[in-house]
């Protein structure tokens, strides 16, 4: 709001009134000057609270020539973060009146030796203060025994919010996919429910659905996880209940990237240390999963039979966006739909975790019932067996360690160990892995990384799995790990102002079966089960595929145009081991795509002009045209997005693409639908997913939009006094999200990770199309979380609003009302030409005056709106009797001093045995 006596003005004021008094013993007994009145019997500032260069932001305050105090000390109090026995001894101190001691702030705010301090008191009940008029900041001084105690060395875990309070925190996501008769839908969520103070209870759970035409739809639902976890003493956990690998990739459980040791869902009991309360900016780090495409394609991205995510990308070389993806190490499947038709799917080896480099000893001992999903019905007998795990890491030395783990899985033991290592040689940078399993089965398998960076990038990753049922002597009817090598290999450059990518990948699988002796399996028709003679393991012949690709790509700017090129040339190897030999696919293709940005009034328009031609060896050329359209607005916070996409290509086949996507206060939802019109008809494919959030705690119910939250901060914004007051009242950001517009009256989570501490930070937001100016109560320095699942921390946001009025006041006969004193709001007196500013933290309609011992009202009329400030012209006063004066303006104290000392009128002794209000 307006500040009714601005800080660079109160000093020149002060002088003024000091050098008007006479410095005689006389002096007490004479008047207040005229026109200093207000300033000597106080007024209501805004002021700044410090305690030690630590900000509680702007605070509203009774400000006079001898005093300062808080009108709400208690929250002054917990906005400085001190601890509650020091809230409760300081609350009286801070609600009486506090002497400014401003003769000891530092002059015109130049910090000189000796200013700005004050002695603390010895009383823990006390609290000592300077008043720095010029800055408007009140500095308090409390007991030295409520101050944070800085310890000599930084502690290396993070402290848990004090704020923080127990709630519960239900997130879900739902992804929908379909065309050319097939449809998937999947469906995730996630409750946390924060117990005493360490503790919680977690859950996920997903339910999937594919249906193809002609063939029974598939269902599943899946309770993931439901356990309870307790923290000790910041670097142990307890866990207890249902739960999968997922925490063990990151810094929960752990930096255990285990990517073959069979670690099942389990139901039963876990230990060891813990990673999440370590004081560091390690970030979590994917394995990147790479596609490479021929043609555009819808891309369809399954963890098993769950949908993680849908893709819509470009012919050529295209790095997925998996930072939605769950944490853990497992195969990703994906399956590549061209012209809403299904083409291939590829399998590839993903790991999502914490950062391997952590060097601190790790280790993790679980044991229980597994509760793996069975996929075949000859595997349920063996869903539910015990298992027992371990697994330990060691640091070797600097970015260096050995991880180790041990497992016995239905009386079959396996062990993996795994070396990593991180080496930096100026700018060259030189990471590798390398694990082997073996098993008691006979199963073994290996798994090799190397990358390097320096000018160009390079990666390799090896996998080669050997269950036990790709021994052929031996018959396992319940192989974990498959026969599979599995090759790919990148290099990426900067060349001649573009990039420069070759991709090599090679898949080699071998599926093992088992059948009766001999060739012909009718010769044992007929004969009673009991009778049939042991099944006989067999592999089939391996199925091989792969994939060769070159590219160049370059993009420049032309005179507000973008424009895009990419050549490429491709070879891919496909051999089913049906003995026909690899069917191979290669060519050549070129894309150009020239595209022009433009913003405009919250948001930015796109247009992009694609030409993508492809020469296959054995084929056609295929060419394409096509013409995209798409809009973005962000107006209060919200986001939207609408895109369009025709397309044409030279075989007289047709696509068109539309899709929406928003982002607001119920969630993140996005929907796309898409047509393909060919010489044999048409196919319709669409897709679509939402996610959302909710909290439930001592605050109530409140609702989010953001993903991957199991914490958060609740926020719940002042409503408006004036029903007509609308729109923005308050900006907030909260950790990664983004910027977030509230309005009056609203609530809102802004949901967080657990385990992670963020910024919370509020500021103003800017309206200047509103009637009155919004400001937020306690502005001031941005707060840091840590949160722990399950917690939440509330954010009430207190908003001061300010209507402000200018315009002239004249009596019944047309003269200025000179001097006149404002009753309803504490500002100066009416100028000369009867001119006045007066603000008030609600819509008024009459302006009261009081001048020479008569009261007046005016109408206060607006004329015109200019920003935040009312104009009203001139306006006609007439005269009002006392009765008539509204019963909370008379009774407060400013206004009854003011009708003691300046109307002496009939009814005076009467005023003089009101009771007086609070100011």
């Amino acid at each position: 709001m307006l500040i009714p006596a601005p800080a660079h003005s109160r000093l020149a004021v002060a002088l003024a009134l000091t050098l008007a008094i006479p410095t005689l013993p006389a002096v007490h007994a004479r008047p207040v000057p005229a026109g200093f009145e207000d300033l000597a019997s106080g007024q209501t500032e805004r002021v700044e609270v410090r305690l030690f260069g630590q900000s509680a932001g702007l605070w509203s305050a009774w400000v006079t020539l001898d005093t300062v105090q808080l009108d709400q000390p208690a929250q002054v109090l917990e906005a400085l973060g001190l601890s509650a026995d020091a809230r409760d001894a300081l609350q009286a101190a801070l609600a009486a009146p506090l002497p400014r001691n401003s003769h000891l702030a530092c002059p015109y705010g130049q910090p000189d030796p000796g200013c700005g301090w004050i002695d603390s008191p010895d009383d823990p009940a006390q609290v000592h203060a300077i008043f720095d008029e010029s800055d408007g900041v009140l500095m308090l001084f409390p007991a030295r025994r409520w101050l944070p105690q800085q310890s000599a060395q930084r502690s290396p875990f993070h402290q848990v919010s004090e704020q923080a309070q127990n709630a519960l925190l239900q997130q879900q996501t739902v992804n929908f996919s379909g065309g050319d008769g097939y449809q998937a839908l999947s469906v995730q969520g996630s409750t946390v429910l924060g117990v005493l103070r360490d503790g919680h209870v977690a859950s996920s759970w997903n339910y999937s659905r594919q249906a193809r035409q002609g063939y029974r739809a598939h269902d599943r639902f899946q309770l993931d996880d439901l356990y309870y976890r307790h923290d000790l003493a910041q670097r142990h956990y307890v866990q207890l209940g249902r739960m999968d690998r997922r925490n063990l990739s990151s810094q929960q459980g752990g930096t255990f990237g285990f990517g073959m040791l069979p670690l099942d869902r389990f139901e039963g009991l876990r230990v060891g240390t813990t990673q999440a309360y370590v004081d560091t900016d390690a970030n979590v780090t994917s394995t990147p999963l790479t596609v490479l495409l021929g043609r555009d394609a819808r891309v369809d991205a399954f963890d098993g039979d769950r949908l993680l995510q849908t893709f819509y990308l470009q012919a050529g070389v295209n790095d997925l966006d998996t930072r939605r993806f769950p944490l853990g190490s497992y195969t990703v499947t994906l399956r590549i739909y061209e012209d809403g038709r299904f083409v291939r799917s590829e399998e590839a080896p993903f790991s999502r975790g914490g950062d391997w480099s952590e060097r601190s000893l790790q280790w993790f001992v679980q044991g229980g019932r597994r509760r793996a999903h069975a996929t075949r019905a000859s595997d349920i007998g063996d869903a539910s067996d015990t298992a027992v795990q371990a697994g330990l890491r060691i640091p070797l030395a600097r970015n260096y360690g050995m991880t180790a783990g041990i497992a016995r899985v239905a009386d079959t033991g396996y062990g993996e160990l795994r070396l990593e290592g991180r080496q930096q040689f100026g700018r060259h940078d030189l990471q590798a892995m390398v694990g082997v399993l073996n098993g008691g089965d006979g199963s073994h398998g290996l798994q090799q990384q190397l990358s390097y960076r320096h000018y160009a990038s390079w990666n390799v990753y090896r996998q080669r799995l050997r269950g036990g049922a790709c021994q052929s002597s031996t018959p396992v009817l319940h192989d974990r790990f498959g026969c599979v090598d599995a090759l790919s290999a990148s290099v990426s450059a900067p060349l001649f102002g573009g990039s420069l990518y070759l991709g090599y990948t090679r898949r080699r699988s071998f599926t093992p079966e088992w059948s009766l002796p001999g060739e012909d399996d009718d010769a044992w028709t007929g004969l009673p089960p009991g009778l049939l003679p042991p099944h006989v393991p067999a592999l089939r012949p391996a199925q091989t595929s792969r994939s060769l690709q070159a590219s160049y790509s370059r993009t420049r700017q032309w005179r507000g145009l973008s424009i895009g090129s990419r050549l490429g040339v491709w070879q891919q190897d496909t051999d089913t081991g049906s003995g026909r030999g690899p069917a191979r696919d290669r060519g050549l293709y070129l894309n150009i795509a020239v595209s022009r940005l433009q913003r405009i009034d919250d948001g930015s328009v796109q247009q992009r002009v694609a030409l993508d031609m492809r020469q296959p060896q054995h084929s056609r050329p295929d060419a394409r045209l096509g013409l995209s359209h798409s809009l973005r607005q962000e107006r209060d916070g919200d986001a939207r997005d609408l895109g369009a996409e025709l397309s044409a290509y030279n075989d007289d086949r047709y696509s068109a693409l539309a899709s929406a996507r928003i982002d607001n206060r119920f969630g993140q939802s996005g929907a796309s639908v898409s047509y393909y019109q060919h010489h044999g008809g048409g196919e319709l494919a669409y897709s679509g997913n939402h996610t959302s959030g909710l909290s439930l705690s001592a605050r109530g119910l409140h609702w989010g939009g953001a993903h991957g939250a199991d914490a958060g901060v609740v926020v719940s914004v002042d409503d408006a006094r004036d029903l007509e007051l609308s729109g923005a009242a308050a900006d907030i950001r909260a950790g990664s999200n983004r910027r977030r517009i509230l309005g009056f009256g609203e609530r809102r989570l802004l949901p967080l990770g657990g385990y992670q501490r963020h910024r919370v930070d509020v500021q103003d937001a800017s309206a200047h199309d509103s009637d009155a100016a919004v400001r937020v109560a306690r502005l001031g320095a941005a707060q840091h979380a840590f949160l722990l699942p399950g917690k939440v921390i509330a954010l009430p946001v207190t908003l001061d609003v300010t209507y402000t009025f200018i315009g002239n006041a004249r009596d019944i006969a047309g003269t200025p009302l000179e001097g006149a004193r404002i009753l309803n709001a504490p500002v100066p007196s009416l100028g000369r030409d009867g001119g006045f500013i007066a603000e008030f933290p609600q819509r008024e309609p009459v302006l009261y005056l009081l001048r020479a011992g008569d009261l007046l009202q005016c109408p206060l009329t607006v004329r015109e709106r200019r920003s935040v400030v009312l104009l009203v012209g001139q306006v006609q006063c007439e005269p009002l009797a006392l009765e008539q004066l509204p019963a909370p303006i008379r009774h407060q104290a400013r206004v009854q001093r003011l009708l003691n000392e300046l109307a002496p009128v009939a009814g005076r002794n009467e005023r003089n045995v009101m009771s007086g209000g609070a100011r």
